[in-house]
């Protein structure tokens, strides 16, 4: 654990500073597949003093559709986080495949277990709350997308005009060097392919924080000891979503494990924790084995415009003490 863990958030003490620049909130839809890693990202992301969370629109990814809604209801309800849920698609082209329950657990959520909520989806589907998110603040919002690209693919693809009033889209997805779930491809990629194609060649500003980045940023056992050392319910949930502490069927991993969308979740509240390069990217949709490979031009040989930051490194400490202010911030 770092020595920084107990500073402020991001290891700098300027951010408790009250100026109107530092403190505007960035308002924020965030599109996403719970799972356990996206459970972690919305409390992140609901904790952040700098984020104004408009909305949630869930997709098939982790589970199926109705899985990951009702995971995200759950959890909006239980935190009393108090934004719209939306129920969104299924890839747009293939056949749905979910992620083996062996990896989150049968209900996406290791082995935390939540209330059923009591409260309704918003009655809009998950591509119709986006758009109309975005009508209501145009050229502000920013789209966390931590599961497949299919609501977001759909919706530049209806809305056109949308495209120039997205401001940016944080996607935890993709991979440079090396994938998760075939040897060239990222899973949330994988999933929906050309979706994901549609969006890296939408023209609107992307961060992409995928394998490069995550694979480099492991959580070990001793890290969650010092994080999850108190009595607060959310840091029992958290652990039971990381399967801490283990246990003799299921050890945690000795070299820790990766928190995929916690960090994309840091990256929007904390941009400076993250090292990136700007290149440009598409998405193979042909290759045999490459399919959905983001093939990124890391040395300009296409010649093309940059139109994705890739984030290579991150500041772990910076990271860990933001897991501690979400933790701190909620009840």
């Amino acid at each position: 654990m770092h020595k920084d863990l107990k500073k402020t958030i991001c290891g700098n003490e300027k951010a408790d500073r009250k100026d109107d620049d530092r403190m505007k909130k960035i308002p924020v839809v965030m599109d996403c597949d719970p799972g356990s890693d996206d459970a972690l990202a919305i409390l992140m992301v609901h904790a952040a003093e700098n984020i104004d969370l408009r909305a949630i629109t869930t997709v098939a990814g982790n589970l199926n559709r109705e899985i990951t809604a009702q995971n995200a209801l759950n959890i909006v309800e239980y935190f009393n986080i108090g934004v719209p849920v939306a129920k969104g698609s299924y890839p747009i082209m293939k056949k749905f495949e979910a992620l083996d329950v062996s990896i989150m657990g049968e209900g996406g959520l290791g082995n935390a277990v939540l209330p059923k909520a009591k409260g309704e989806y918003s009655p809009y589907h998950s591509v119709e709350l986006l758009h109309k998110e975005i009508q209501k603040s145009p050229g502000e919002i920013v789209i966390l997308a931590t599961g497949p690209l299919t609501n977001v693919a759909l919706l530049l693809s209806v809305y056109l005009e949308d495209r120039e009033l997205i401001k940016e889209i944080v996607i935890m997805g993709g991979a440079v060097y090396e994938g998760n779930h075939t040897p060239r491809t990222e899973f949330n990629i994988y999933i929906d392919v050309e979706a994901a194609k549609i969006v890296f060649q939408s023209g609107i500003p992307i961060k992409m924080i995928g394998t490069d980045v995550t694979y480099r940023t492991p959580v070990t056992k001793s890290d969650l000891e010092c994080l999850l050392s108190n009595d607060k319910k959310v840091s029992k949930f958290i652990g039971d979503l990381m399967f801490y502490p283990g246990d003799d069927k299921r050890p945690f991993p000795e070299e820790g494990i990766f928190i995929w969308d916690g960090l994309a979740a840091a990256a929007l509240i904390c941009p400076e924790c993250m090292e990136y390069k700007h290149v440009y990217v598409d998405v193979e949709t042909r290759g045999e084995l490459t399919y959905g490979e983001t093939v990124a031009d890391m040395n300009h040989y296409l010649k093309q415009v940059p139109n994705t930051h890739i984030a290579m490194e991150c500041k772990k400490y910076m990271f860990l003490s933001l897991l501690q202010k979400t933790i701190e911030a909620i009840e």
